[in-house]
């Protein structure tokens, strides 16, 4: 049931990947898997800012062969969901001051904000380029990537120079692979890094919408009711008042 605010409590439902995410991380993977032909070695390394229970996320991706994990540590009380602009500006700190990266796959939306900003938001603030609605990508060789994207309702294939933004739409390879038991007891309890970026989120979320709010919008209809004894007499005020002079002008 939604409280006054029209939030409804999950915190007992299980957590799930969000379907653009997923196709993204399961490109990741495809792509390392093709870059043994080309020479090329791809290092995959998975960032998300979040709470305690998102590391599950972190722990499967350690079993299915990423590299290395890191969770941005975010505050309770810091509403995530609207804040496309915190996302980039803690992400791109990352990628500046830590972990230089070639190549950055994200998800085009989430499931709850869906506002599709968080990409192009960080592709400018890194300076780099940024391919919105991409499908498929394979390697070239180290310093370019063959990138399969839509754009108006057509398919483009280009061959791109790294470093790059890639935000993942509708991919055909929507569904992460599943790790194995083995994988998941050798490499899933591998430790996660944790950074806590207190004073950058503050200063980054006071300059993004906060949400004060819930309204419900009202779509009810106005009605009249007709009064009558009986069936025949509400048809026959039904026509007088409303039909007749409808059919007169027709």
């Amino acid at each position: 049931m939604a409280d006054g605010q029209l939030q409804v409590d999950t915190s007992y439902a299980k957590l799930l990947w969000n379907c653009f995410d997923e196709g993204a991380l399961e490109m990741m993977l495809r792509l390392s898997d093709l870059s043994e032909g080309f020479d090329v070695v791809y290092e995959l390394n998975a960032l998300t800012v979040g709470r305690l229970r998102h590391e599950t996320f972190l722990k499967t991706l350690y079993a299915l062969g990423f590299s290395h994990a890191v969770r941005v540590e975010a505050e309770e009380d810091v509403d995530l969901r609207f804040c496309p602009g915190l996302i980039a500006d803690v992400t791109a700190k990352y990628v500046k001051e830590t972990a230089s990266s070639d190549v950055i796959v994200m998800g085009t939306q989430s499931s709850d904000g869906s506002n599709m900003k968080t990409p192009l938001l960080l592709a400018e603030r890194l300076g780099w380029t940024c391919i919105t609605q991409v499908t498929a990508m394979e390697p070239v060789d180290e310093k370019h990537l063959k990138v399969t994207s839509q754009e108006d309702g057509k398919t483009a294939v280009q061959v791109v120079t790294v470093p790059i933004v890639l935000a993942v739409g509708n991919a055909p390879c929507a569904y992460l692979r599943v790790p194995t038991l083995k994988d998941k007891m050798k490499l899933g309890k591998r430790p996660i890094e944790h950074i806590s970026l207190h004073e950058e989120l503050a200063e980054s979320q006071s300059r993004n919408v906060e949400l004060k709010g819930l309204t419900p919008i009202d779509d009810s209809r106005d009605t009249i009711l007709i009064e009558g004894e009986s069936p025949q007499e509400k048809a026959e005020k039904l026509y007088e008042m409303y039909l007749k002079g409808r059919l007169e002008r027709l």
